[in-house]
């Protein structure tokens, strides 16, 4: 055993939880994993026991404990959560019920409620920064005041992610601003709580977590979280940051012009700014880092779509479903769009409206599932390339940063320079999110002067893979080909 001292980053993602122990030099030392389920009873519903969160926590910290001398030696900890996840809890932040998942779309009733109270669409998007949907917070909130008055009536507080695990942690319960815009009860410009917002909730303030910036010391550990965790009462929880802002500031995107793209599940991708854009209708929110913006729009089903291909399509009797390094080796020399053969994912946005359906255009008698795979590929990596678009921006001369799932892919990676024709920047920490959330807690405990100092600290080396120049051309054709074809699909399943 050891008297080094150590900075705990956690992610608290949407189906596990991930801890890893970070000497003050910034080293990965040891790391552990719990996986957790969602619960989808009814048609629309996603739902956790949130006791999992903790469960997923106390059981990882310990894990780590069971190797590295960390009850006295843990100077910080801080998190890297999932956003706009409802947590309901009684006075001893027990869950009053389950929680209502960021993916959950049970609000139907409840969005035409606010249109009729509050105002309409682009209102929710000017307060918060996100857009009106069928689920977050402020729908939520409605929904279980009209749904479920019992639940309402004896809940405490309504909580998401990070302001739960503080609650468990510290006693205190408090929220960054790079959630509380995402849970659409914050008045994301003017840094607090929004008064209609709360009205049309049917709570006050004292019914919702304390506002803190990313990386300010929340509390110390409570005796009770201490002893669950095998920590000390002396470590301290820094304020954390909502996923991809704790990515982003992992992977270095830290400076006006930097892009970084989230290839998990969901694809997103997210530009670091000066200043929030609403001109562009882009999520705005909060970043890691106080004084930094971040502009993000995603793919729901960027992930989601080569998994579905790979177990339901890509496999045969003989040798079932098959492994993502086989998938890629024999894609790799094929052709797909170069073919004519082109997919448009699921959730897809095209110029006038979001494809309700996936397809693929253009197979061939010669095609086979390894086609089909390599079309999926550049079908994400196209779409990926459309909502960049959006950004009216140009990508840093360092190129675009890639994170997530698709990075450890090199002809997906390389399919993505080539459609770009940008630089990509692939770091070999794969787990950034921890890395963001530990550099959060170094800085709020006062271990590192500043980001600058940090990020130094948590460096990391990175590959770069550059655009092949002839296959950057005739992409260039082939995404205008793309996009044709999804507007013209996406008024036929749309019924446009």
């Amino acid at each position: 055993m050891t008297n080094e001292k150590y900075v705990l980053g956690i992610d608290v993602g949407t189906t596990g939880t991930k801890s890893i122990l970070f000497t003050t030099d910034g080293e990965a030392i040891a790391h552990a994993y719990r996986p957790y389920k969602l619960s989808n009873s009814k048609i629309g519903y996603s739902e956790q026991n949130a006791l999992d969160f903790w469960d997923a926590i106390t059981a990882t910290v310990r894990e780590i404990g069971e190797s590295y001398d960390v009850r006295e030696n843990v100077l910080a900890i801080s998190l890297s959560t999932q956003g706009g996840t409802l947590v309901p809890v009684d006075k001893e932040g027990n869950p009053t019920r389950p929680a209502i998942v960021w993916n959950d779309a049970r609000c139907v009733s409840e969005r035409e409620k606010y249109l009729s109270e509050v105002g309409d669409r682009t209102t929710m998007y000017e307060k918060t920064g996100w857009g009106l949907g069928l689920c977050l917070h402020a729908l939520e909130v409605r929904w279980l005041r009209d749904n479920e008055p019992e639940t309402f009536e004896k809940t405490y507080k309504f909580l998401s992610v990070p302001d739960f695990v503080s609650m468990k942690m510290t006693g205190k319960c408090a929220v960054d601003f790079s959630n509380a815009g995402i849970n659409q009860t914050v008045n994301v410009r003017k840094k607090d709580y929004d008064e209609e917002l709360l009205k049309f909730m049917g709570v006050g303030e004292d019914k919702l977590p304390t506002l803190v910036n990313s990386g300010e010391i929340i509390g110390n550990l409570t005796k009770n979280a201490a002893e669950e965790l095998g920590l000390s009462e002396s470590t301290v929880l820094v304020a954390g940051a909502h996923d991809q802002y704790a990515v982003a500031l992992g992977a270095g995107a830290v400076k006006d012009g930097d892009i970084l793209i989230g290839s998990g599940t969901c694809w997103v991708v997210t530009a670091i700014s000066k200043e929030a854009n609403f001109e562009s209708g882009l999520a705005q929110s909060r970043s890691a880092v106080p004084g930094l913006w971040g502009s993000s729009r995603s793919l729901a089903t960027g992930g989601v779509c080569l998994e579905w291909l790979r177990k339901n399509i890509a496999k045969s009797d003989s040798d079932g479903e098959i492994d993502y390094d086989t998938l890629n080796r024999e894609a790799e020399g094929l052709s797909a769009a170069e073919d004519g053969l082109f997919f448009i994912p699921f959730s897809a946005r095209a110029s006038r409206s979001v494809f309700k359906k996936a397809t693929f255009t253009g197979l061939d008698m010669s095609h086979n599932r390894f086609h089909l795979a390599r079309a999926v590929m550049e079908g994400v990596a196209f779409q990926i390339m459309w909502i960049m678009e959006s950004f009216k921006r140009k990508p840093s001369k360092d190129g675009i940063l890639l994170s997530g799932g698709a990075s450890k892919s090199r002809l997906w990676t390389q399919i993505l320079a080539d459609i770009a024709g940008e630089p990509i920047r692939i770091s070999d920490i794969p787990d950034l999110a921890c890395v963001g959330a530990a550099i959060l807690a170094g800085v709020g405990a006062g271990i590192y002067k500043d980001f600058s100092e940090a990020s130094c600290k948590f460096s990391h080396n990175e590959t770069v893979v550059n655009p092949n120049p002839e296959k950057a051309v005739i992409y260039k054709t082939l995404f205008e080909k793309y996009k044709k074809q999804a507007d013209i699909l996406v008024e036929m399943y749309n019924g446009n």
